[in-house]
């Protein structure tokens, strides 16, 4: 990357997005990753900030869309791995949990159960001694199903408490956004994040990086 200052104000600088980068590990943080449409670059990204286990035994938590359960996800080994799907509230939430008993995989039904579930998982998740730096990693994949099937507001506050969760764990945090989504839902959920990564390409998945703390944007980055 070479400095430079773009329209809007924002500079692309090496040093300040390393160390912004590390910030955010040190201190948790929540994503908002955008993907192109037609790319298999989400998934690439998506490995990437999950983490792998060379350093530090990894502590992962999924939260899928009914609709789409082929992206990367868990083992079956539930003391390090757990998966929450999310479904329409068309079925009860207790029909629901009964389906998946005695699995590292629960299904809930509602935004609300949902955000409640995933705060009892990551506290479930937690080593005794306490969480270490980077070690707890979420990927969300279910915004698009949330914003279809419930209100914005009730879609903010989940954001919100799965971003405060993530920071005071010193976690990473990250939520998948397609172009299907509308744009005023991304908008009003912005605020809630500390970075938006875009992930695109093709044949070579390619990352960039937007920190609005910084007011900093990278230049296109290899995955």
């Amino acid at each position: 990357m070479t400095d430079r200052s773009t329209a809007a104000g924002w500079v692309d600088d090496r040093a300040t997005f390393a160390a912004a980068l590390d910030d955010l590990k040190s201190t948790g943080c929540l994503l908002l990753v955008l993907e192109a449409g037609g790319s298999d670059a989400g998934d690439d990204g998506c490995r990437r900030l999950l983490g792998d286990d060379a350093v530090d035994e990894r502590k992962r938590l999924f939260v899928r869309s009914q609709a789409d359960p082929d992206t990367p996800g868990p083992s079956a080994d539930g003391s390090s791995e757990r998966t929450l799907v999310y479904q329409s509230t068309g079925r009860s939430a207790g029909a629901a949990q009964s389906a998946s008993s005695g699995s590292a995989t629960t299904v809930v039904a509602g935004v609300d159960a949902l955000e409640d579930a995933a705060e009892r998982e990551i506290e479930a998740l937690a080593p005794l001694g306490g969480y270490e730096d980077g070690q707890l990693r979420v990927c969300v994949d279910a915004l698009g199903t949330l914003l279809e099937d419930d209100d914005l507001l009730s879609v903010l506050e989940f954001t919100k408490t799965l971003g405060d969760a993530a920071r005071e764990r010193s976690g990473i945090a990250h939520v998948h956004v397609d172009q299907h989504v509308a744009g005023m839902a991304v908008e009003a959920l912005l605020p809630q994040f500390d970075a938006v990564v875009e992930v695109g390409g093709d044949e070579d998945a390619r990352q960039r990086w937007h920190l609005p703390d910084e007011s900093l944007s990278t230049a296109w980055l290899e995955l």
